[in-house]
């Protein structure tokens, strides 16, 4: 079974996910998960334990991240989520959030100006050619639109890739034929 991508937007700005956002995104097969912006609040108060900043106890935000995972999952598409909170985590946050990611192959977006400043905590658990910068101060549909792009050039490298794995076997089987 092929891994499916998250493009994981972690800021430091905000994004909008909006319909023309998701119908963008949607166009080149990346999907957002159906969860509701409180699950995304809390889901980010959960994994920056900042929960009693904002007036609530561990449970009320505890299995937040986990729901948000499950959404993702249930997606089995490519998939695009905006926690621009994120960006702040610390090394065993950012630990934490991808563990609910497991079996993902997670790029981390980035406004361009902030990739310099990237916590350690995600350059050690991300490749270095799955963190993308992303130019700041770009509306949302610009923003989705560079997404797509970013989308399109992975698709692209999988089918070249799966297209050399068929090359060879070809090869194999045509001096198979021939012997």
């Amino acid at each position: 079974m092929a891994k499916h991508h998250l493009f994981l937007h972690i800021g430091p700005d905000v994004v909008e996910v909006d319909a023309e956002v998701r119908e963008r995104l949607a166009a080149v097969g990346v999907l957002t998960p159906d969860v509701s912006r409180d699950d995304l609040v809390n889901a980010d108060l959960e994994i920056r334990r900042a929960h009693k900043a904002a007036g609530l106890r561990r449970k009320d935000v505890e299995g937040a991240w986990a729901k948000v995972c499950r959404k993702i999952f249930r997606t089995r598409s490519d998939v695009f989520l905006s926690q621009s909170g994120f960006f702040e985590v610390d090394a065993d946050q950012a630990a934490l959030a991808m563990d609910g990611l497991a079996g993902l192959k997670v790029h981390l977006l980035v406004t361009a100006q902030a990739q310099s400043e990237l916590p350690p905590g995600w350059t050690r658990l991300v490749r270095p050619a799955r963190i993308h910068a992303v130019g700041p101060g770009l509306s949302s549909a610009d923003f989705a639109a560079e997404v797509a792009q970013i989308a399109l050039r992975e698709e692209k490298a999988r089918l070249d890739k799966a297209l050399i794995k068929v090359k060879k076997r070809r090869r194999q089987v045509k001096d198979q034929l021939a012997a």
